[in-house]
């Protein structure tokens, strides 16, 4: 399972204050304790809503943190191509990701010359386009379809797309958890090599005790085919979930993983 940090982000009031006063210490922190936890990517978005500039100039400010850590894989979370561009080739890391594309005229319009650009990145595609999120399976497939497609047309391996089919909270609508899972399997089945992530913690929204449903729906993601999740690296819970369902499913052999956990747990 690729785990992607999701804490440097300036949805979440505490990163915004921090990049407003440009505490280096608090930012570098985060990042440690994210790459110690497992976070094998780090998830950056520097939108505080202050105009493209601003964006840019505070996406490198947290590049250049990371890029003190290490040469640590990083994700440009931004809907701003120009943001994307310009940030890309700060990384220290040569293993880069960018979130994302999907089925949008506009957006595929003004992000694919930047992928075209850097073919060499992973590419995060979600699964709506200019009619919004699709309630079914078949829509997604289709929408995954597409974006496949215009990626491996700009040069993209199949192994670098991550296809993200959008998982919705299950207090909107109690279906909304099967549709995932069942997107997920279908589109590991019709499209081989590509992987699939998501930003797990949306189904759970508006309901109580949260993280307790985030890591059993992690875990029955992960049995669906998941490859990847945007998640919380420190959340011990949500690290175990990963362990136990990755040997229950085949994907730790000879479950050495969850072995040594367990040892550390023991000590």
């Amino acid at each position: 399972m690729i785990v992607i940090g999701e804490l440097i982000n300036a949805t979440r009031r505490p990163i915004a204050e921090a990049i407003e006063k440009k505490d280096r210490d608090y930012i570098k922190k985060i990042v440690i304790r994210q790459v110690e936890a497992g976070a094998h990517y780090i998830d950056l978005n520097a939108g505080t809503g202050k105009g493209q500039e601003r964006e840019i100039s505070d996406m490198a400010w947290l590049i250049d943190i990371v890029n003190e850590v290490g040469e640590i894989p990083v994700c440009i979370d931004s809907s701003n191509p120009v943001v994307i561009r310009q940030s890309l080739g700060k990384i220290k890391s040569p293993d880069r990701m960018i979130n994302s594309i999907n089925g949008e005229s506009k957006r595929i319009d003004d992000l694919l010359p930047v992928i075209r650009e850097m073919n060499s990145c992973k590419i995060v595609g979600l699964t709506m386009d200019d009619s919004g999120i699709p309630v079914d399976v078949e829509k997604r497939i289709e929408i995954t379809e597409k974006i496949v497609g215009l990626l491996e047309g700009a040069g993209v391996v199949r192994e670098n797309i991550f296809i993200d089919p959008l998982v919705q909270p299950i207090s909107v609508d109690v279906k909304n958890g099967i549709v995932f899972l069942e997107s997920i399997s279908r589109i590991k089945e019709a499209f081989p090599g590509i992987k699939t992530t998501c930003g797990l913690s949306n189904v759970s929204f508006g309901l109580p005790k949260r993280k307790l449903l985030n890591r059993y729906f992690l875990a029955l993601s992960i049995y669906a085919g998941l490859d990847s999740a945007i998640i919380d690296p420190l959340d011990e819970g949500m690290q175990e979930a990963i362990c136990l369902a990755e040997a229950l499913t085949g994907r730790d052999e000879y479950c050495m993983n969850y072995i040594r956990m367990c040892r550390l747990a023991s000590k």
